[in-house]
C-alpha cells in the first residue's frame, strides 16, 4: 500500500510538471517572441552563431528559473518584492520594484494595444480586439493562478504546432541556403539580453508557481521542460527565418508574413495564435502586479484584476508604445543586473 501511495505521489509530482512548463513559456513567449522579429533581432541576425545563442539561452533560463523557484519556495515570497528584497537588500530593492511596476503596467497596456491591432489588422476592428481581450482576461484571472495555469495549458501546444506548421512550410520553399556562420562571439550578449529580459518578465509568476507547487523536484522539472520547450520553439522560428531571410530581414512580422504567404487559412491561423499569445503575457503581467497590489493593500486580488484592465486600456488609448520603446534600455539594463545577482545569489540551505 505504501508503494502505491508513493507511486501515485511521484506521478502527481511529475503531473504538475507540464503545468509549471506551460505557465513558464506562456509567459515568455508574447506577440514579439511569437511574431518571429524577437528571434529575429536575438538570435536569426546572427546568422547560424544564433543557434549558439539559443542553446546558451535554454541553459540560462533553465539554471536562473530553477534558482528563482527554489528561493521562493524557501523564503516563502509572497509577491516579487518580497524576493527583490531577498536577492537585493531592502534599499536597492525598492527602486527595482518601482521601475519594475512601471514596466508591468506599460506593458499591459501595450498588450492592450497589440491585441487591437491585430483584429484591426484582419478587418474585425480596433477595439473589438481590446474588448475582447478584456473579457477573456477577466474571466481567466477571476480564477487566479488556477485560471492562468489552464490557459497556458491550451495556449502553448497552439503555438508550438502553430511555429511548427509555419517552419515546416518555410524550410520546404526555402529561397536561400543557410547562412555561413564565423568565429566571433556577437551572438554572446544577445542571447545574455533575452535571457535577463525574459526571466524578469516571468518572475512574478515563477514565485507564484514557487508557492504552489511546493516540491523542489517538481519546480525543477517544469522549469527544466519549460527552458526546453521554449529553445524548440525558438529554433523552429530561427529555422523558419533563415529559410527565407533575404526577403525577411526588414520584416516587422517574420512569421506572420511566412503565415500569409502559406495560405489563407495559415494566415488567419497564425494571427489567432498571435493573438492567444499577447494574452499570456497580459495574463502573466496583469495576475504579477495584481497579486503584488492586494498583498500590499489588502483589498482583493479581482478587485485589482478589474482596475489593471481599465488602466490598460487607457493606456493602449493613449498609444504609449513610445514609451516602452525609450524605457526599453533602461529595462534591459535591469534585467541584466537582476539576472546576474539570481545567478550568484547564495541559495538558503533548505534549498539544497
Amino acid at each position: 500500500m505504501a508503494l502505491v501511495s508513493a507511486g501515485m505521489r511521484q506521478r502527481g509530482e511529475f503531473g504538475n510538471a507540464p503545468a509549471i512548463a506551460a505557465t513558464f513559456i506562456g509567459t515568455v513567449v508574447g506577440a514579439g517572441f511569437a511574431s518571429g522579429q524577437e528571434i529575429y533581432q536575438f538570435f536569426s541576425a546572427q546568422g547560424m552563431n544564433g543557434a549558439l545563442g539559443l542553446v546558451l539561452t535554454v541553459l540560462l533560463l533553465g539554471v536562473a528559473g530553477d534558482r528563482v523557484f527554489q528561493m521562493g519556495r524557501v523564503i516563502q515570497a509572497r509577491s516579487y518584492p518580497d524576493f527583490l528584497r531577498y536577492i537585493l537588500g531592502k534599499r536597492l530593492a525598492f527602486a527595482v520594484d518601482l521601475l519594475l511596476l512601471l514596466f508591468f503596467v506599460i506593458l499591459i497596456g501595450v498588450m492592450f494595444a497589440g491585441s487591437g491591432t491585430i483584429f484591426a489588422e484582419m478587418g474585425l476592428g480596433y477595439w473589438t480586439g481590446i474588448v475582447a481581450t478584456a473579457v477573456i482576461l477577466i474571466a481567466v484571472l477571476l480564477h487566479e493562478l488556477p485560471g492562468l495555469i489552464t490557459a497556458n495549458l491550451i495556449i502553448i501546444p497552439l503555438m508550438f504546432c502553430g511555429a511548427a506548421g509555419v517552419a515546416v512550410f518555410a524550410m520546404m520553399t526555402r529561397c536561400s541556403g543557410w547562412p555561413s556562420g564565423s568565429a566571433d562571439l556577437r551572438w554572446f550578449l544577445p542571447s545574455l539580453q533575452f535571457s535577463a529580459y525574459n526571466l524578469i518578465l516571468a518572475l512574478p509568476v515563477l514565485l507564484s508557481l514557487a508557492q504552489r507547487y511546493p516540491l523542489a523536484k517538481t519546480l525543477r522539472k517544469g522549469g527544466w521542460l519549460g527552458s526546453i520547450g521554449l529553445g524548440l520553439m525558438a529554433a523552429l522560428i530561427h529555422g523558419a527565418i533563415l529559410s527565407h531571410l533575404p526577403h525577411l530581414r526588414n520584416s516587422p512580422l517574420p512569421m506572420v508574413d511566412l503565415a500569409r504567404a502559406a495560405g489563407t487559412w495559415m494566415y488567419w491561423g497564425y494571427a489567432f495564435i498571435l493573438w492567444a499569445e499577447m494574452l499570456t503575457t497580459l495574463f502573466a503581467n496583469t495576475y504579477g502586479v495584481a497579486q503584488r497590489a492586494a498583498v500590499r493593500s489588502g483589498w482583493p486580488f479581482r478587485f485589482w484584476v478589474l482596475v489593471l484592465t481599465m488602466l490598460g486600456i487607457a493606456i493602449a488609448r493613449a498609444g504609449f508604445v513610445n514609451l516602452i520603446a525609450r524605457f526599453y534600455p533602461l529595462y534591459g539594463l535591469l534585467s541584466l543586473i537582476l539576472l546576474i545577482a539570481i545567478l550568484t545569489k547564495r541559495l538558503p540551505a533548505a534549498a539544497h
